[in-house]
Order: C-alpha cells, then structure tokens, then sequence
C-alpha cells in the first residue's frame, strides 16, 4: 500500500491558519488551466496554418504516404507497447483530432457515466443497544450532503473520463475549496501522464501515483501557481535528489480504464487504430476524387477560313487569339483550366461515378462501430428494434463503466471522509444516462411497497437529496400546495390494470409492431 507523508485535510486548514500550506484557489487554478487550453489552441492553429504554407496538404499522394507510415509505426507500437505508451497516446490524440467517429466513440463511452444516480446512506449499526442520536444521525447526513454538492462531480469526472477513454489513464491533482460558497468548488488539475507513473494502491482502493520532479527544472514559474504539494514535492527532490515524489492521497487523484494492467497505459481502442487509420485514408481518397470529379478543361480552337486551300488560313490572327485566351484563362477558378488549339480537340471530361467511394466510407465506418466491441448504437441502420437497441445499450453501458465507476465510488468516500467525521456512504448505482429510466421504474415500484427509495427516485430526476428535501419543504409546508392542487380524477388514475404486454413478453414482430405504432391504426 502506498503511504502518504502528509496528513489528511492539511491543505483543507481553514484560511489564516499558520500551518496551512499555500495553495490557489480553485477559480485562479481553473482560469489558468482554461487560459493554457486556449494558448494551445491558438499555436495548434498557427503551426497547422505554417504546415499548409510547407506542402500542399490536398494531394493525395503525400496523405497516403502519411497514412502507410502510420500504419507500420503503428504495427511497431503494439508488438512492444510497454515501451511505446507515449507513441500510442499520441496515436489516440491525433485520431481524436482528426477523426470525428473516434471522437464519438471516445465520447459516448464518457457520457455513460450518470453519479446522479446514487444513494447517500448514513451509518447504522444495527447490533447497537441504543438507536442513534436523531440530531447526530442528521448532523453527519447533512455534512455529507454539503461535501458532495460543492464537489460537483458530474463535470469534473466527465473529463477525467474523457482521458481515460483517449489515453487509457489520467492523473490529476484536487483543488477543493471547503469554505467557498461557489458551487461547485472543485477542479481537477490534469497532469503531463509522460511525467507520472503508477505506484501502487491507497488503502482505500484507489490508485496512487508519483510525479517526476524533474518537469519543474523549466517550468518552475508553475510551483508557486499551482502550490502545494509540488512545493513540498520539489524541495524533497532537490535535497534527496530522488526524481519521483508521491503525490499523497489528499491530493491525487487517478483513474485507469484497464485496471486489471496498472503498469502499462494503453490506449482502451488502441486495436481499432488500424482500422480508424484506414478510414481516414478512405476518406482522403474520396476527397481528392471529389476534387477531380468537378475539374474542367475548355478548349478554344482558332477557326480556319472556309474553302480556303491554305492549311494556315486562320479566320482569326493567331497572335489575337493567343492575348485573349491569355486574358481568358487569368479569369478561370481554380478548378477549371485551358488550352487553345490550332485543331479540332475531342472533349475531355473528368467525371465518373463516386457513388461507389462514397459507399467505401460508409462501409469503413459501420465496420469500424461493429467491430467496436460495443457502440453499435452508433450505427443505428442495424438496429432494427426497440428491444435490441435497449439490449445494445446494456452492453455498451457494462463496458464503460464497469472498471472506472467502483474507483469513482471509492475515490468519491475517501474524500467526503476528509471533511466529515461520521460520512455517509456514496453509492452510485450501475447505470447510464441511458439506462436510468428503467432503474428509476424500479425504484418507484420498491418505494410503492414501502421501501425507502424516495430520495435516490428524486435523484434519477436530476434534483439532488438536499434539493428534494428543500423543494418538499417548500411546497408542503410553506405553499401548502398538496392542499391548494387536487389531481384530476381519471380511468389511468382509479385503475392500475392494463391490457399492454409487458415488452419481455413480446415477440419481435409484436416489438416492431409497437415500435411503428401499427396498433393505433
């Protein structure tokens, strides 16, 4: 197990405290981390707009090549990937740029994630002679509730997601101001994966990585901006001369897709490279194709005189003809070009059929989705009902979330427990943004025969415990509107029976029925 140095909550100290160590705040680590982004960006743009001045990108002879190359260096990457993780993040990153369908693919895995969808249980002994202080009881639930409402873990864990998904791993560093009234007051601060490596495990489960403080030797304008415990960290490093600090646990923060591997970092659709690589061939040929499908070439031939037996009797001065096809051809767009001709020329046209590259691309991709190992949904030509797709969504969700969402959920109590004595316990249920309707169904019909699931209903819903509490109190004891609002009186409303079939009773042409509204006509 990995131990931490530094004792828990130190950087948490209310303000003003002697030993408080110094850090940012969580808006001045968020506005420079935002700025950087946009810096990145700016030079990305200049450097692409420097390259097209260098060669021209649309010949189709020089992507080609590019993508033969990347193809073998790819090859080379996975036979030894232990020792090209940094090629293949570079890979993912540069197929994440130019490739939407793997930007889609990356982002539909990410946007699985639902930690709306989670139950906040206090702790209970059962075993106890006496119950539990009511006062106590609610004191500790109501701390926990603060805490998990100033982190505002949906956004930040949606980007850690969005690395995992890309790289394989993110490391980060927690900035969380307690005492703020913003909400939410935490931001994970990425950090460069080529200078972190995984150690190990904390005792609560959670992976624990050390930082290379050698990255500080030229960028030491960034110690006293991003604070402790890089200040710390660094002073250890010049004094023992060891380049790999922990980063201790109150402060890290380390998610990996591939959990069963923790010493290598591949990329999670690093076998999809190939394939997404040769897409993007197949499109660049059908781009060039396209160019070459609108090309024009006119020819103007220089008239000769009628029943003249002379061969250079031309009805126009060839030396005219020649200074107004020049002018001519100054006008012409880009895609069109000229000749004159002494001579008759037959017509040269540059059109054929594209319908057949067109389907290449579209083959290329609905193979590439097919053979995802989920995301078919993506390609929704092949789902044919509603059932199947529901079933497609189980699987992808499985898949996203299996291996990251238990060290969100460990992570998530390790760091309420930090900041309250007695913590409740976070538990996320495994579920998608997709699939939480259902489970929200089944909820409701446990909470129907008395089960207490009223709160974890609510949060389905998008409203947090605190918000359904304060909205209950609101309209029940302020606005006293269960009073002032009756609902109408209907036959949905006096009868629970209906003459629907459950859809798992269902054949598939009973589902596609239903699905096409064939019942209403």
């Amino acid at each position: 197990m990995a131990q931490s140095k530094y004792k828990a909550g130190a950087s948490q100290s209310s303000s003003g405290a002697e030993n408080t160590p110094k850090r940012p705040s969580v808006k001045e680590i968020r506005e420079w981390y935002e700025h950087q982004q946009e810096v990145a960006k700016r030079l990305f743009e200049v450097n692409q707009e420097a390259l097209k001045k260098l060669k021209d990108v649309s010949k189709n002879t020089s992507l080609r090549a590019i993508s033969k190359i990347s193809k073998e260096d790819l090859r080379t990457y996975l036979e030894n990937p232990s020792r090209n993780e940094k090629n293949l993040r570079n890979v993912s990153r540069y197929l994440a740029t130019r490739c939407q369908v793997y930007l889609r693919l990356i982002k539909y895995n990410a946007n699985m994630f639902c930690l709306d969808a989670r139950s906040v249980i206090p702790k209970y002994n059962p075993n106890e002679d006496e119950k539990p202080d009511p006062n106590e009881f609610l004191k500790s639930y109501h701390e926990s509730l603060n805490i998990l409402d100033k982190m505002g873990l949906g956004y930040e864990f949606l980007k850690a997601c969005i690395i995992c998904f890309t790289e394989d791993a993110f490391f980060g560093v927690v900035y969380f101001d307690e005492n703020s009234e913003t909400v939410p007051s935490m931001f994970f601060l990425p950090l460069n994966p080529e200078y972190c490596r995984i150690q190990g495990v904390w005792d609560d489960g959670t992976f624990s990585y050390a930082f290379d403080m050698s990255y500080f030797v030229q960028n030491k304008e960034l110690l006293e901006l991003w604070g402790e415990p890089f200040e710390s960290l660094y002073k250890e490093y010049e004094s023992s001369n060891i380049r790999w600090q922990t980063i201790p646990q109150e402060y890290s923060i380390c998610l990996k897709f591939r959990a069963d591997d923790w010493e290598t970092c591949i990329p999670p659709f690093a076998g999809l490279f190939s394939s997404f690589l040769g897409l993007l061939e197949e499109e660049d040929i059908q781009a060039v194709s396209s160019e070459e499908d609108i090309y024009k070439l006119l020819v103007m031939t220089i008239p000769l005189i009628k029943d003249s037996n002379n061969p250079d009797d031309f009805a126009v001065d060839p030396s005219t003809a020649i200074d107004y096809f020049l002018k001519f051809k100054d006008s012409l767009p880009s895609f069109v070009d000229a000749i004159i001709s002494p001579m008759p020329v037959e017509p040269v046209s540059f059109n054929k059929d594209v319908v057949s590259d067109t389907t290449r691309v579209q083959v290329a991709t609905e193979t590439v989705l097919n053979c995802s190992g989920g995301a078919q949904v993506l390609n929704t030509t092949k789902l044919k009902t509603s059932e199947a797709f529901k079933a497609m969504i189980k699987a992808d969700t499985e898949f996203a979330i299996s291996t990251l969402l238990p060290q969100i959920e460990a992570w998530t109590n390790s760091f309420v427990a930090r900041y309250v004595s007695k913590p409740s316990k976070i538990k996320f249920f495994e579920v998608s943004v997709y699939t939480k309707a259902d489970l929200r169904k089944e909820l409701l019909e446990n909470a129907q025969n008395g089960l207490p699931t009223k709160l974890a209903i609510n949060a389905l819903s998008g409203f947090s415990e605190l918000d359904t509490m304060a909205l209950n109190f609101l309209e029940e004891d302020v606005l006293k509107l269960s009073e002032k609002f009756k609902p109408l009186s209907t036959s949905y409303t006096q009868s629970n029976e209906s003459s629907e079939k459950d859809i798992g009773d269902l054949t598939d042409a009973g589902m596609r029925t239903r699905d096409e509204g064939l019942d209403d006509r």
